[in-house]
């Protein structure tokens, strides 16, 4: 048997986001499913407990001191981090020199682009000199090689699917309850190579595309959607705009590409992301410019059957390559495999 610890944020105290289906969930289905036996450590929300709610000095202090008696007592095989931040590099250390056969493996959601992201950056290299493995949902190799520091393999992590939480499947219904979703913040996100301000888009494409019934979250005051309204709404919706800060980094996608097409929604790409030579063409709606966005999302909404069609494979392909079980295997793979 082999032992995992892994700590992550797994929001038991906040329910916020994503958190039903997020990656520190899927992670540790995909371990277990693969026969491992994991223990969750939820480090903000002990961190929070221990500071009396806070995530303070104290809470910091406490929660570094708890994770290395909780190792001793479970005596851990495998160590797992997920934007763990809380977590100094020095608990690392000892809990390795406690176990030193123990291999660590550090994983983010992440974009890593220098002067875009310097925070991810800095929160991945403060643990280069203890990891093993680290794995991050940016495709890019330019990207990851400032990672690599010679010792710590550095791989691509894509974004999970799990059949288990993404139950939908939009594409069997002919008339779902929304036409389109977008689900971000207010602000800018890169839209067919530039800059645009979400909102100002909603009201271009509704010039461009009218009478779409839209499912929006957090944008045009509407509130965002958490837990499992989240996933009973995208169950509901037949197609989705994919939208990260930057749609040109190869193979980064925010995790609303999986949620989309994992609960058989028609996910809007752009090809810059480069997705294009892991997904057909007729497996996602993908485009380039505006106006072959607008031609496409006309077209799938005045025709059903096609966008169903193409909705079915695509989810048939992101439930294949890029399930929980697929990649965790790989995971466990890096990190055993000398």
């Amino acid at each position: 048997m082999t032992n995992i610890v892994h700590v992550s944020n797994f929001n038991m105290l906040r329910f916020k986001g994503c958190f039903m289906c997020g990656m520190p969930i899927k992670i540790s289905n995909g371990l277990t499913r693969n026969g491992y036996y994991i223990m969750n450590y939820p480090d903000r929300d002990l961190c929070r407990m221990f500071g009396y709610g806070h995530m303070n000095f104290l809470g910091r202090l406490r929660i570094n001191r708890h994770l290395i008696e909780y190792c001793k007592a479970v005596k851990p095989d495998v160590l797992i981090i997920g934007h763990a931040d809380v977590i100094t590099s020095e608990t690392l250390q000892e809990i390795k020199r406690l176990f030193p056969a123990l291999k660590l493996l550090q994983w983010s959601c992440d974009w890593i682009v220098p002067g875009y992201a310097e925070r991810n950056i800095a929160a991945l290299k403060k643990y280069l000199d203890v990891i093993d493995v680290l794995m991050i949902t940016t495709g890019a190799p330019d990207l990851l090689k400032q990672f690599d520091n010679g010792r710590v393999k550095v791989a691509y992590l894509p974004n999970i699917a799990d059949k288990s939480i993404e139950t939908g499947r939009a594409f069997e219904k002919a008339a779902p309850q929304y036409d389109l979703v977008l689900a971000a913040s207010t602000g800018k996100r890169q839209f067919a190579g530039k800059d645009e301000n979400l909102e100002e888009l909603v009201d271009d494409i509704n010039t461009k595309v009218p009478g779409l019934n839209w499912l929006l979250a957090g944008l045009k005051g509407k509130p965002a959607l958490n837990g499992y309204v989240y996933l009973e709404k995208l169950a509901e919706t037949a197609m989705g705009l994919n939208l990260s800060r930057l749609n040109d980094i190869y193979h980064y996608s925010s995790d609303r590409m999986v949620h989309i097409m994992a609960n058989g929604g028609l996910a809007f790409i752009d090809r810059r992301t480069g997705f294009n030579d892991v997904f057909e063409e007729d497996e996602v709606a993908f485009y380039t410019e505006r106006e072959e966005f607008f031609d496409k999302l006309n077209f799938f909404k005045k025709n059903p059957e096609a966008r169903q069609r193409a909705a079915r494979k695509g989810y048939q392909k992101i439930h294949t390559e890029f399930n929980e079980v697929t990649v965790t295997r790989e995971m466990m793979r890096l990190l055993t495999d000398d």
